[in-house]
C-alpha cells in the first residue's frame, strides 16, 4: 500500500516532517520560508513555498483568504511536484497534514484536496487536521468552523485532533504540542505498517480504502500498547484501544459506521476467545456494524499492539462545539455590524451635498475673477458685496 503525506502549513509541515523521519513519502507546502527552513526530515527538494508574491515568504498570519490565494496561484507547480513524487505507481492514500485554525492549512488543504481528488479520482484523500485551542480566540474557531464545512464537501475522511488535550498534562506547551504530533505519526504509521502484511487474518489496503472512503465524515484512530508478561486480558486493552482518547478527538464511537481492528504480538498472547470477545462488543456498539480485523501473531515480539480505525462518525463534542461557537459569534458579529450601518445611517440622514451648500460659490468666483487671479478672503468677500450692490 502507498501513502503520500502532503503537510500544509507550520503545523501540518512539523507532521508531516516526522512522518519523513519513519520513512514516509512526505511533501512540505508552505507559505514560510523560515517554517520550510526550520524542518529536519523532509528532503530540500520535498519542500514548497507557495504565494511568494503575495507575502515574500513570511507566511499568511493566519489569513485562509491568503492561504487560499496562495495554494491557488502555485497549485500547478505543487501538482508538478506530486505528479514527479508519485511516477507511473498509484498512491493509495494522500493524506494531508494541517492546523485547522491557521491561515496557510485553512486556506490551503481544501484547494488542495480539491485538485487531488480531480486529478487522482481512484485515490483517498484524507485531512488530518488539529482543532485549535479555546484560549486561542475567536479568529481561529471561525477558521477552523469554515475549512470542516469545506473539506467535508471534499475529502474522503476527516481525521481531527483536538489540540485541548494538550491542557490535560503537565508538559511543557513545546512538549506538548510534539507530544500530540508524535501521537499521530505513531499511530497512522503502526497502522498503515500493518495493512498488507501476511496474518493469520490480513487487513488489506482495499479494507483500509472502504473504512476511510467515509463521505467526509469524521474519523478517529485508537491506540493501545502493552508488554505481553503484563497484558492480565487481551479483551480489555483492545477495548482500551477504542475506548481511549483517540487521536485526541471528543467523539461519539457508537455513531461510527464502519471499524477497522489490527492486532499484533506475540502468538501466545493472542488468544482467540478474548479477541472475538472485544471485536463483538465494538461490533455491537457502533452504528454500521461493519468491523474489518487483522491477526498478526509474530514470535519475534514482546508487546502485543492494537490500532483501531473508526469512521464515519457525525456525532463529535469537539467538532459540535467550535460549530456552534463559530455561527453563535457570526450572528452577533453579522446584527452588530448591521446596527453600525443602521446608527451610521440615522446620525448622517438629513446632511445636504457640497453641490447643495455651495451651488453658486464656484461659478460666482469664475464671473468676477476670470483670469483665475483671486485676492485674499476679505478681498473676495468685497467684490462680492459690490456685485450683489450692482
Amino acid at each position: 500500500m502507498r501513502a503520500l503525506i502532503i503537510g500544509v502549513g507550520q503545523c501540518g509541515t512539523k507532521i508531516a516532517d516526522l512522518f519523513a523521519l519513519v520513512d514516509f513519502e512526505a511533501l512540505a507546502i508552505n507559505t514560510s520560508k523560515g517554517d520550510l527552513d526550520y524542518l529536519k526530515h523532509v528532503p530540500p527538494e520535498r519542500r514548497i513555498l507557495i504565494g511568494e508574491s503575495l507575502t515574500g515568504g513570511k507566511g499568511v498570519n493566519a489569513n485562509p483568504i491568503l492561504g487560499r490565494e496562495a495554494m491557488k496561484r502555485d497549485l500547478p507547480l505543487v501538482m508538478r511536484k506530486i505528479g514527479s513524487i508519485i511516477g507511473y505507481e498509484d498512491v493509495d492514500i494522500f493524506f494531508l497534514t494541517f492546523g485547522f485554525g491557521g491561515g496557510t492549512g485553512a486556506g490551503g488543504t481544501p484547494v488542495l484536496a480539491e485538485a487531488l481528488k480531480e486529478e487522482y479520482p481512484d485515490s483517498l484523500v484524507v485531512a488530518i487536521g488539529a482543532l485549535p485551542l479555546r484560549e486561542e480566540g475567536i479568529r481561529p474557531t471561525i477558521n477552523a468552523a469554515i475549512t470542516i464545512d469545506k473539506l467535508s464537501k471534499i475529502a474522503d475522511s476527516i481525521i481531527a485532533i483536538d489540540n485541548n488535550k494538550l491542557k490535560e498534562g503537565g508538559d511543557d506547551i513545546t512538549r506538548a504540542y510534539e507530544r500530540i504530533n508524535y501521537t499521530i505519526v505513531e499511530r497512522i504509521a503502526s497502522l498503515l505498517a500493518l495493512v498488507d502484511v501476511p496474518g493469520e487474518q490480513t487487513l488489506d489496503a482495499s479494507d483500509l480504502k472502504f473504512v476511510l472512503k467515509a463521505f467526509g465524515s469524521f474519523a478517529t484512530v485508537g491506540y493501545a500498547k502493552a508488554e505481553a508478561n503484563k497484558v492480565k486480558s487481551l479483551s480489555r486493552l483492545i477495548v482500551k484501544s477504542f475506548e481511549s482518547e483517540g487521536l485526541y478527538l471528543e467523539a461519539n464511537i457508537e455513531s461510527a459506521l464502519y471499524g477497522l481492528v489490527a492486532i499484533h504480538g506475540p502468538p501466545e498472547t493472542l488468544k482467540a476467545a478474548e479477541i472475538f470477545e472485544a471485536l463483538d462488543y465494538l461490533t455491537n456498539k457502533i452504528r454500521g456494524k461493519q468491523i474489518f480485523r487483522g491477526f498478526y501473531p509474530d514470535p519475534r515480539e514482546r508487546e502485543v499492539e492494537v490500532v483501531t480505525l473508526l469512521s464515519g462518525i457525525y456525532e463529535s463534542r469537539s467538532i459540535e462545539d467550535i460549530i456552534i461557537t463559530a455561527k453563535r459569534y457570526a450572528q452577533s458579529f453579522m446584527e452588530a455590524k448591521e446596527e453600525a450601518e443602521t446608527k451610521k445611517k440615522e446620525l448622517l440622514s438629513g446632511l445636504p451635498d457640497f453641490d447643495d451648500v455651495y451651488a453658486r460659490g464656484g461659478s460666482e468666483l469664475k464671473e468676477i475673477f476670470p483670469d483665475g487671479e483671486y485676492p485674499d478672503i476679505d478681498g473676495i468677500s468685497k467684490k462680492l458685496r459690490r456685485g450683489k450692490d450692482d
